[in-house]
């Protein structure tokens, strides 16, 4: 009788993807505390959360609001 090894199994863990995770929320008055990490004053965030017209949002929505409120014509 000859012995036959087998090859090594492998496993694997799967991790939970982090993507899947919801960004928080930020009130309209923590995003405007925190206007230099956008670059941009106080007042810019304020007006930029007013035309969105929103109390609430994620940083990158808020990122974007500002992109657009330093965009628009006036």
């Amino acid at each position: 009788m000859s012995k036959k090894k087998e090859p090594d199994k492998k496993v694997t863990v799967q991790k939970p993807e982090l993507a899947h995770q919801p960004e928080p929320q930020y009130s309209r008055s923590e995003l405007i505390e925190a206007a230099s990490s956008f670059g941009v004053k106080p007042e810019v965030v304020a007006g930029a959360l007013k035309l969105a017209g929103k109390e609430s949002m994620t940083r990158a929505e808020a990122g974007k609001a500002i992109k657009a409120f330093l965009e628009r014509k006036v």
